[in-house]
């Protein structure tokens, strides 16, 4: 059996009642956290261009869209993805060397439930076995560290989610993963500085690429089964051998995902998180400051501070800020928080924050990469004019799957996310409805979330 096969029967033997009691708590909280990252996405740019491409290409069913409109499933999937990941303040997994967004398996779960008119308990399942699916592949491969991106180990997620819901026999479901994962990898320079509105989308992409295979396996379409193993596999390209014993795992991967309080790449959280509590505890006067240096772990300075994927020199778009560290601590000193609002094309370019950014500096600390990911210990240090240093070191951060979000965690975010999108009233019946998932039908969510607002605040 291949790697590709295990993986399918791993997928088609899941069932509702193999998650756990606290995989079931959780769930709803995702739910509801991807809900309003999809919400707040609506309106744009680049999520505008999805939509008038949905609707050219997309057709007229049988599913619904958040934010109105029908489209086949295959489009469908695509915006939903393009939907969740847009705003970047969707849940991630960590590990040692890589990582991923485990919510880029939610517009997936969320399409194909309501194509097949499934219940909440069917999208909790899908979401289940997508965030655990790509949470096993982040642990047993080194895709990120071998130039491939993260959204490449969609390939093998939303087609073992899609392929069960959807009620496909292994072998399907083999074949979609082999045709996904042969023809739609990804590449980690989509990562790279300067950054653009690809970012954001690269996911939906995955999505739209897998569920074409998915179809056309449902449909008889073979792929190649050994596209891990092969010659010239991933194997190959990875430069080692994947060998993850689906057998033995289990469908827990949201009681692993960290879920984030900032709109901010997974890597700053807890650096915001220590500038956020140092602004709160002292009034400081941007004028006054002379320097703001950070210390953080090794990925964090990668991917956010100048190191492996460089650094964003002139920062002018949302992409570029929220991938810029100088940019975020700049933005959290200033107005003591890090949400789209700071964001808008016209916060980015305003002087108070063009002028503080040029004073951050970021370096790693390699003590704080030997504690992650268990812990994401950050430290910043901010001197100012008259001499006073003021230093201030955290550990972690809210959200971490450590210290994971409560209902009540999720709901004031979601508010913030939805706020001038969607009446007090729907706010009110989309939550209820992702509190009581497990009771629902998903065409009934659907409803709530065809309602809301496409147009820009």
């Amino acid at each position: 059996m291949t790697q590709v096969e295990a993986l399918a029967k791993y997928a088609a033997r899941a069932s509702f009642d193999d998650l756990s009691a606290d995989s079931r708590r959780e769930l709803p909280i995702h739910i509801l956290d991807s809900l309003g990252c999809c919400i707040a996405a609506l309106g744009a740019g680049p999520v505008q261009a999805c939509r008038e491409q949905v609707a050219e290409f997309g057709g007229t069913g049988p599913c619904a869209l958040i934010g109105g409109g029908k489209a086949n499933p295959i489009y469908a999937a695509f915006w939903h993805t393009a939907l969740v990941r847009y705003v970047d303040f969707m849940d991630n997994f960590l590990a040692q060397t890589e990582t991923c967004h485990t919510a880029d398996n939610f517009g997936v779960a969320l399409t194909i439930a309501d194509y097949m008119d499934g219940s909440g308990r069917d999208l909790m399942l899908g979401v289940a076995l997508g965030y655990t699916v790509q949470s096993r592949f982040v642990d047993h491969a080194n895709f990120m560290s071998s130039g491939f991106d993260h959204t490449a180990q969609l390939a093998f997620s939303h087609n073992a989610a899609a392929g069960r819901l959807l009620g496909l026999s292994e072998q399907q479901i083999a074949n979609a993963i082999a045709m996904a994962a042969v023809s739609d990898a990804s590449f980690a320079v989509v990562r790279a500085k300067p950054l653009s509105q690809w970012k954001g989308l690269a996911s939906a992409q995955s999505a739209l690429g897998a569920m074409n295979t998915l179809f056309l396996a449902r449909r008889g379409v073979e792929g190649p089964l050994r596209v891990i193993e092969g010659p010239l596999g991933i194997d190959h390209l990875l430069r080692m051998n994947i060998n993850i014993n689906w057998e033995k795992q289990g469908y827990e991967g949201v009681l692993e995902s960290t879920i984030k309080k900032y709109n901010s790449m997974i890597h700053t959280q807890s650096a915001v998180h220590c500038m956020v509590e140092l602004a709160r505890q002292n009034k400081l006067a941007a004028g006054k400051v002379v320097s703001i240096e950070a210390e953080v772990f090794q990925l964090a300075y990668d991917f956010a501070g100048g190191g492996l994927y460089g650094v964003d020199k002139f920062i002018r778009t949302k992409e570029q800020a929220d991938h810029s560290l100088p940019y975020l601590l700049t933005v959290a000193l200033l107005d003591g928080d890090v949400m789209p609002a700071q964001f808008t094309p016209d916060r980015i370019i305003k002087p108070d924050v063009q002028g503080l950014l040029k004073k951050v500096s970021v370096r790693p600390n390699h003590e704080y990469t030997d504690e992650y990911p268990g812990k994401m210990p950050a430290k910043i240090t901010v001197r100012l004019q008259d001499g006073k240093v003021i230093e201030h070191e955290v550990q972690d951060y809210p959200g971490l799957a450590s210290d994971p979000f409560t209902w009540e965690d999720e709901v004031e975010k979601f508010d913030r996310l939805v706020a001038g999108r969607v009446d007090e009233g729907l706010s009110g019946e989309i939550k209820d409805a992702a509190r009581s998932v497990e009771n629902i039908q998903v065409r009934d969510l659907m409803k709530l979330l065809g309602s809301v607002k496409t147009g820009q605040r």
